[in-house]
């Protein structure tokens, strides 16, 4: 099985120190989730030193084509023995009025093993990086929105969705099923992961999400890290 959790944002213009301290935060609490899953990393062995990060954040955008228009990338993996595969990615620093930051999360497991608590995995995520929107997803679902009218950059959410405080109160008081929770910057953390929800319910979700506003693009140029 194959699980995506993601997060958005727009430009917000960080320090790669500033940046290393949020991945050692994220990282931390990936581990404090499932530390037989989220407890170890390559290639930077000890993630809850900011300064190492800091250094592998410099040493791996040093290239000439460079800006801090485009931010600082990072890409982590768990050890290839682990029977739970983990890629971790993301870019943020960058001042880009058109090229969204980003952090991803993906998870290959095994078919009979037992489910993480990927809703967990998206507060991190979305709490650490103050991102404005996030989901977690597959690609069956990712296809089934586009096919129903989902446009590009439009927010969407999954088995799990976070919406910005803004995004949230345009919600109102339509009801939604599974666990609504706030989080810390004031947005909303959707948990349908213990509904019986399929593809075409949570497709119906996103719809209801739609009409109301919550899911709508960044406006391009982006002058803002959130709706």
């Amino acid at each position: 099985m194959r699980r995506v959790v993601r997060g958005f944002w727009g430009p917000r213009p960080e320090s790669e120190q500033e940046l290393a301290v949020r991945w050692s935060t994220f990282l931390t609490r990936l581990r404090e989730i499932d530390p037989a899953v989220f407890g170890a990393w390559v290639p930077v062995d000890d993630v809850q030193d900011p300064d190492a990060i800091a250094a592998h954040l410099r040493e791996n955008n040093a290239g000439d084509d460079w800006s801090d228009r485009k931010g600082y990338a990072m890409a982590l993996a768990t050890p290839t023995a682990s029977p739970v595969k983990v890629a971790v990615s993301g870019t943020g620093g960058g001042v880009s009025d058109h090229l969204a930051m980003s952090v991803v999360v993906t998870v290959t497991a095994p078919d009979d093993g037992p489910s993480l608590p990927y809703a967990d995995v998206l507060r991190a995520l979305a709490e650490t990086w103050d991102v404005d929107w996030g989901e977690v997803t597959e690609t069956e679902l990712q296809l089934a929105l586009e096919d129903d009218g989902r446009e590009p950059g439009q927010a969407c959410v999954g088995w799990a969705g976070y919406l910005s405080e803004r995004r949230a109160a345009l919600i109102g008081d339509q009801e939604l099923p599974g666990k609504s929770e706030p989080t810390e910057q004031g947005g909303l953390l959707l948990d349908l992961s213990d509904t019986e929800s399929g593809i075409d319910d949570l497709v119906a979700v996103n719809r209801a999400l739609r009409a109301t506003g919550a899911l709508e693009a960044l406006p391009r140029p982006m002058e803002r890290a959130k709706l």
